[in-house]
C-alpha cells in the first residue's frame, strides 16, 4: 500500500480525513494528519466574531411572533376581564377601586396592542439590543463611575487605518494593529 501525501490537503479536508480514518488500523497516518491539522490551525487567520454588520448596526434580540401574540391576547383579555370584574363588583362611591380598575383596563389595552403589533408587523420592536460600549454609552455610568468612565470612553482614531476607536484600546478593532501612544 502506498503512502498518501496529506501535505497538499486543506484544513477542512484534513479534518474530514481525521474523522473518517481508522486511527487504530493506521496510527502513522493519524499522527501525520494530527500534526498537519495543528500546523494549518496555527497558520489560519483568526476570524473576529461580531454582532454588528459593516455599517455598524448592532444586532438585537427580538421576541418571537407567537409569544408576542400570545402575550398580547392574554393581556387584552386577562387584564380587560380583571378590570371589568373590579368595576362591576365595587360600589360607585369607592372612587379608589374604580380608578384602579380603569387603570388596569387601560394598561391591558396598551400593553396588549403593543404585543399584538409586535407579533403582526414587519419590523418588530427589539426586546434587548446588544451594543458595544463604545457605540452607545450607558447614561447611568456617569452617576455610578463618575468622570473616570467618561474620560476612558473618549474617541480617538487608529494611527494606521484611521478608524474611530475608544481611548482605552491598545489595538485597533478594524485593522488589528497596535496603537502608538503620543
Amino acid at each position: 500500500m502506498s503512502d498518501i501525501d496529506y501535505t497538499s490537503y486543506t484544513l477542512e479536508v484534513l479534518l474530514d480525513c481525521q474523522q473518517q480514518l481508522d486511527a487504530k488500523a493506521h496510527p502513522e497516518r493519524a499522527a501525520q494528519i494530527a500534526l498537519l491539522i495543528k500546523d494549518r490551525a496555527k497558520s489560519q487567520k483568526v476570524q473576529r466574531v461580531t454582532m454588528a454588520e459593516d455599517y455598524g448596526n448592532i444586532a438585537s434580540v427580538k421576541t418571537g411572533r407567537a409569544p408576542s401574540l400570545g402575550r398580547g391576547l392574554s393581556e387584552l383579555f386577562g387584564g380587560g376581564l380583571f378590570g371589568l370584574l373590579l368595576l362591576t363588583t365595587t360600589s360607585d362611591d369607592n372612587i379608589g377601586v374604580t380608578l384602579v380598575a380603569h387603570f388596569v383596563i387601560a394598561s391591558a389595552v396598551v400593553a396588549g396592542c403593543y404585543h399584538i403589533y409586535n407579533a403582526l408587523s414587519e419590523n418588530r420592536f427589539s426586546a434587548q439590543d446588544i451594543v458595544a460600549p463604545h457605540k452607545e454609552t450607558d447614561p447611568f455610568d456617569r452617576f455610578v463611575m463618575g468622570k473616570q468612565r467618561q474620560k476612558s470612553s473618549t474617541k480617538l482614531f487608529c494611527t494606521h487605518c484611521g478608524a474611530s476607536i475608544a481611548a482605552q484600546y491598545t489595538f485597533c478593532p478594524k485593522c488589528g494593529k497596535e496603537q502608538r501612544k503620543e
